[in-house]
């Protein structure tokens, strides 16, 4: 695992996309991110505001 920052898009209640860079850890082998939990709440809270 890596700590590092990764691209992740996400899409809003409205619809809309928005592509964020983001701290995560990331599988050397395959790729998959793992956020922490304080990363995690904030993406939540952007996808469901308005």
């Amino acid at each position: 695992m890596v700590y590092k920052n990764t691209e992740v898009e996400i899409q809003k209640a409205d619809g809309k996309r928005v592509s964020l860079r983001v701290p995560a850890y990331v599988c050397d082998t395959c790729g998959e991110a793992y956020y922490k939990p304080e990363v995690s709440r904030k993406l939540d809270r952007i996808a469901y505001s308005g």
